[in-house]
């Protein structure tokens, strides 16, 4: 329980920034409550060693050999679940959400690992050093037992007769199983603890406190299979939230604009300047906007680049913890918007500047329809090579722009950069250009901004631009601002005001994102529109711009249908988000836990659930009618229109 304890503070003080707002009495609140979780976790990665201690033995427990297995089974395995907490504590830094069981597919499947892994050693040497002293405090400390101390204990059973001896010890036994059971279950309710239970304890932003990876990775440990819910008659969820779209225009309407989806790393919403009124880290970004149709109020469906991706072709949101590419339902017949430009006539390439074979994109670029795909080996030049992820994103533009420029009209190219991630690195022709921020990725945001610019100065002299649309968004926020002395910050205006700090770190503002669409020439693709809008919604977007007159499956809809319902979707560690608005739902499956006000409560500290229920209800209904349709359709494979 100690090196438990060590694990969780290590945790909230490596990443105290979006814990800050917590106050002593519920930080030992919650470090209360996180025991709970951790004893179901050592109950079960310690079951033989309680077993053994249980077992009446006599004397051949203590003797050295037994000794011996049980001290280093007791280090070694306890060690390992110490070091996977550690590890997490920094890829939370990351992700913001504790690590599940799909974690393990991304370990021994992908290929960025190797690489990736030997600068991770280097950057955070420190969670080595710490584990180390762990292990080494864990041995010392481990209690001896030999025969002599045994001896002592003897006399106390020598008393009584040995079958009465026998029988005491096992009902001590049976006892203390009883007991493990109950810990390992987590206590004595009808269900075994699962991730969700944190919720009833603490906002579910502060759940990844409460709880420790391996419970996470543990609980998720086959799970991947969906269960269908119902909570509506079939025809009423279409209804309520349509996933079924089908614009009213006519085939000689359709317009034929090739289609250019920049795809952002790691671009948090809060790194704009001009969506949070500061200096910001993106200036080409925040010019761009001036000429674009801004979405002020944009989410991600996900926290990770692979579920962006299925999110915006497919229109399909990742709602359980496997990504939708690697899950059992990636053999799911779909009709993605590649597949549906190609019905038009569209030529479609894929490019990414990493590795082939990074993230399973290149396995995503064939299921999803795309004619070719580019990325480091079809550059073919490693000296723009940035030595962990790919080619940095400057010259990989570039070489999209011109590549571009030989492909027949109309079509569709979807570009994933890379550079905006960690180790952070630039060119060595760019070192002192792009000055530090004040967090790490702060940096390398400003450098993927100008290698943005610089394509956009190389697209302008392309005969394809004019007519062209172009839509740039992120896959994911990244790292949140912590609480900063202004004093110690040169320039004044890049610093975000707390109300926002506080934003970006709650459940809801975590997600927020940067998406625009820009089309040179179109007026009517300027300004802002302030509806809550979320990745799934520019494929029906895209669609409805280009006057498509057939029926498609989309979890999302067209920013072009005010009428639409407006919401955007998230999915973390077994419990379901809902933004609208104002306003955030969260809810576990069956019934909503919280509903918070991110205009007035930024800290989500004010649970609405039971003050406002008018609007909690209808939430609901909303959120509902979209995981039904989600759900059946997933298990049922119907993610394209019934013929």
């Amino acid at each position: 329980m100690i090196l438990f304890f060590i694990s969780r503070l290590f945790f909230y003080i490596y990443n105290f920034g979006l814990f800050s707002d917590i106050g002593l009495w519920e930080l030992i609140k919650i470090f209360i409550i996180g025991i709970r979780f951790d004893l179901s976790v050592i109950c079960y990665f310690n079951l033989l060693f309680i077993l053994i201690h249980l077992i009446p033995l006599g004397s051949i427990i203590a003797l050295r050999p037994v000794q011996l297995f049980l001290k280093l089974y007791f280090v070694i395995v306890n060690g390992i679940l110490v070091f996977g907490n550690l590890v997490d504590s920094i890829y939370f830094h990351f992700v913001q959400k504790r690590s599940t069981f799909d974690i393990f597919k991304f370990i021994f499947v992908s290929d960025d690992v190797p690489t990736l892994l030997p600068g991770f050693i280097v950057d955070y040497w420190f969670v080595g050093i710490i584990w180390l002293i762990i292990i080494a405090l864990a041995w010392i400390a481990y209690p001896k037992l030999n025969k002599q101390k045994l001896d002592k204990i003897a006399p106390v059973y020598k008393k009584q007769k040995k079958g009465v001896h026998l029988a005491y010890k096992l009902l001590i036994m049976i006892v203390l199983l009883g007991l493990w059971l109950v810990g390992a279950r987590g206590g004595i309710q009808l269900k075994p603890l699962s991730i969700i239970d944190a919720s009833k304890h603490v906002s579910v932003g502060k759940m990844p406190l409460v709880l420790n990876t391996i419970f996470t990775v543990m609980t998720t440990f086959g799970h991947e299979e969906l269960i269908e819910k119902i909570y509506f008659p079939k025809n009423q969820t279409e209804k309520i939230y349509p996933v079924s779209h089908k614009f009213n225009y006519h085939e000689n309407e359709f317009n034929n604009k090739n289609i250019v989806v920049l795809l952002l790393e790691s671009f948090s919403k809060e790194y704009i300047g001009s969506l949070n009124n500061y200096k910001g880290y993106t200036p080409f970004l925040d010019s761009l906007m001036q000429h674009s149709l801004v979405l002020e109020n944009a989410f991600a469906n996900g926290l990770r680049s692979i579920d962006a991706l299925p999110a915006i072709v497919t229109g399909i949101p990742a709602l359980m913890d496997d990504p939708f590419i690697t899950s059992v339902y990636n053999t799911n017949l779909t009709k993605s918007l590649v597949m549906i430009l190609k019905e038009k006539g569209y030529y479609s390439a894929y490019f990414h500047g990493g590795t082939n074979g990074t993230m399973n994109f290149d396995g995503f670029a064939g299921y999803a329809g795309f004619d070719d795909y580019y990325g480091r080996f079809e550059y073919n030049n490693d000296d723009d090579y940035d030595g962990y992820w790919g080619i940095y994103d400057e010259p990989f533009l570039q070489y999209m722009a011109y590549k571009l420029n030989s492909f027949n009209q109309p079509f569709f190219a979807f570009e994933f950069t890379l550079s905006s991630h960690y180790p952070y690195g630039i060119p060595e022709k760019h070192k002192g250009k792009f000055t530090e921020g004040t967090l790490k990725i702060h940096k390398v945001i400003r450098y993927a901004d100008y290698a943005l610019q610089q394509f956009f100065k190389a697209a302008k002299k392309m005969p394809w631009y004019n007519n062209t649309l172009f839509i740039i968004a992120a896959d994911h926020p990244a790292q949140s601002e912590i609480s900063t002395n202004v004093d110690d910050i040169e320039d004044e205006g890049q610093v975000l005001n707390q109300h926002l700090m506080s934003y970006y770190k709650n459940s809801s503002g975590r997600y927020a994102i940067p998406i625009i669409f820009f089309s040179p020439g179109d007026n009517s693709l300027k300004g802002k529109y302030s509806l809550t809008v979320q990745q799934t919604d520019i494929f029906p977007t895209i669609l409805d711009y280009l006057n498509y007159d057939e029926a498609f499956i989309a979890f999302g809809t067209s920013i072009f249908k005010d009428s639409a319902q407006r919401v955007a979707i998230q999915y973390v560690n077994g419990l379901y988000q809902l933004t609208s608005g104002k306003y955030c739902l969260l809810f576990n499956g069956d019934i909503s836990t919280s509903l918070y006000n991110n205009a007035e409560d930024p800290q989500h500290k004010q649970n609405l659930i039971k003050t406002e229920v008018v609007i909690a209800d209808s939430l609901e209904i909303t959120f509902k009618a979209f995981l039904q349709q989600y759900l059946t359709r997933m298990v049922n494979n119907k993610l394209e229109v019934d013929k």
